[in-house]
């Protein structure tokens, strides 16, 4: 084991598609794991197939809750951290839109913050956006997200989160910007954060998501590689991400969605396909 490799990699929404993926990636690397999803008996499943491999600690509960990330630290010791894979979320047809934002944005910041200060040197954070956000990258957005990260009010932000399907969006663009705003600070701790943004993956949120209306068919006719996606070709990214070999890349977006945004560009954008 390299010694990027003995700290703890935490991983959020662990049970679910990507999730898993994440935690066996890590796995197979060795890595001590801290898992966490909201449901205790998947934890307790997927935690009891890997320690042969590595040692696995669990940490169900509901991401959003505001004492949530001192459970995660508490669960640490006195050890650091070495990789955050944040895959915790919720899809459009699963929340209402604050609930989109809160669990997706707001709960991974107060989670990022909480182990700012426990982060290994050449320790990773991996946050799981979307190439929803890259879509609804307007500057008009874009100040208005910012104002959030700031603290304030926007009414635009507020408008935007009454409809869970441009709340998606926004929450994830926020992530995007986070990361971008969070990278001095990291470096500042010898650190990295960076945001992941796939495409349309197959996994239960996914195909959720692909029978609730025709646009995710429409994104997958304009993607060049013409498919959707596996949770595998996104852990694989993030333990690219989360090792040495990635160690010049921190504060920006890393889309991984097989050309979709592209291809929607192409196809002349978001309204036209």
């Amino acid at each position: 084991m390299s010694d990027h490799q003995k700290d703890v990699a935490v991983v959020t929404g662990a049970a679910g598609g990507m999730g898993s993926a994440i935690v066996r990636a890590f796995a197979k690397e060795g890595r001590p794991l801290i898992i966490s999803d909201l449901h205790e008996e998947p934890l307790k499943r997927l935690a009891e197939s890997l320690r042969s491999a590595t040692p696995v600690a669990i940490v169900p509960g509901d991401v959003s809750d505001e004492g949530y990330p001192a459970r995660i630290v508490a669960a640490l010791g006195h050890r650091k951290v070495g990789a955050l894979a944040h895959a915790a979320g919720v899809s459009p047809s699963m929340a209402d839109g604050k609930r989109i934002f809160d669990i997706n944005f707001t709960a991974a910041k107060r989670l990022v913050e909480a182990l700012l200060p426990n982060m290994a040197e050449d320790g990773v954070v991996v946050l799981i956006a979307s190439n929803s956000g890259q879509l609804f990258a307007w500057p008009v957005i874009d100040r208005a997200v910012r104002k959030v990260l700031k603290g304030r009010s926007s009414p635009l932000v507020k408008f935007l989160l009454r409809n869970p399907r441009t709340a998606y969006p926004v929450s994830k663009r926020a992530v995007q910007l986070y990361a971008q705003k969070m990278s001095p600070a990291f470096g500042k701790a010898g650190a990295r954060i960076v945001s992941l943004s796939p495409g349309i993956i197959d996994t239960d949120m996914g195909r959720l998501e692909q029978k609730a209306g025709p646009e995710m068919d429409k994104m997958i006719a304009v993607t060049p590689l013409g498919r959707v996606g596996r949770a595998d070709e996104i852990a694989s990214v993030v333990a690219f991400l989360s090792s040495p070999a990635a160690s010049y890349i921190s504060g920006t977006d890393i889309l991984v969605d097989g050309g979709t945004v592209s291809g929607i560009g192409e196809a002349g954008g978001v309204l036209r396909i």
